[in-house]
């Protein structure tokens, strides 16, 4: 027994029941019409009525967070449909602007020269393992295209029409060496013919041939279709001299040329199907 009395258990009992009497004194002191003991037992266990409205609070806060942590996964997912789409509209837009330089750039042209008859197309393929940059136009038969009709974009040429179905053509660019084209350099006046060597297309240049050793052609010259052959209008330019070289194996030059275009970048084209002198 006097271990018991000593004991926590023992201890633990008494505090309560001296927690009882007190309230149940406090009780009978006030006016109040409670009776004495559930005034006790409010007193005992208002701290437990406490910790619950304390915890019931944390559990609102808490569920509270998961429906913020809902609402707000469901603004962003809103907010990224609405980014994928402003991006869609900018390509779409950056596309519509290309189209729209690419047209003036032909109106302009075809102002200058109205004997011109065009098929405008979209460059839809390229041959990766082509040196000389050939691609593929969505513009074919259908549309009055040809073989050996030239391609342009703007005052610049581009290449030549080798192949042809209905919505199609395979475009041969002036860097290929089967490509030759009649031309001039517009200082000197000089003639040759520009055509496609292997070294030169690995660096995006051709050459311009057949000048002689003496020439007046000089690098930062500009080269342009001569119309001889009647398969290129006259004028066209096809890019700038960066070096002339003599050749070793007889007493004429060539000059190294940079194309106008940059074939890699090319987007649209147009195919001019007819011209005055085409033919000739």
């Amino acid at each position: 027994m006097k271990k018991w009395l000593r004991s926590t258990a023992c201890k633990v009992v008494c505090i309560l029941l001296a927690a009882a009497v007190m309230g149940i004194a406090a009780a009978a002191a006030s006016d109040s019409a409670t009776s004495p003991l559930s005034s006790a037992l409010s007193v005992v266990f208002s701290p437990l009525r406490q910790v619950s409205a304390s915890l019931a609070d944390s559990f609102s806060d808490f569920s509270g967070y998961f429906v913020s942590a809902d609402y707000y996964r469901q603004r962003a997912q809103e907010l990224e449909d609405e980014l994928a789409e402003l991006r869609a509209d900018m390509v779409d837009y950056e596309q519509m602007k290309q189209k729209l330089t690419t047209y003036e750039q032909f109106l302009e042209v075809k102002e200058q020269n109205p004997d011109y008859t065009f098929a405008p197309g979209a460059v839809i393929a390229r041959d990766s393992a082509d040196l000389y940059y050939s691609f593929v136009l969505d513009c074919g038969s259908d549309d009055g295209v040809s073989v050996n009709d030239p391609v342009i974009f703007g005052s610049y040429l581009a290449g030549v029409v080798k192949e042809v179905r209905s919505s199609s053509c395979v475009v041969k660019t002036f860097l290929d060496p089967s490509v030759h084209v009649s031309a001039y350099e517009v200082r000197s006046r000089e003639e040759g013919f520009v055509s496609g060597q292997t070294d030169l297309a690995m660096d995006g240049e051709c050459r311009l041939s057949g000048l002689s050793r003496n020439t007046a052609v000089a690098e930062g010259g500009i080269v342009c279709t001569s119309g001889v052959g009647g398969i290129y209008p006259r004028d066209l330019i096809l890019g700038s001299v960066r070096e002339v070289v003599d050749e070793t194996t007889d007493v004429s030059s060539y000059a190294v040329l940079v194309p106008g275009i940059d074939f890699h970048e090319l987007t649209d084209a147009f195919v001019l199907i007819d011209f005055a002198g085409k033919g000739e």
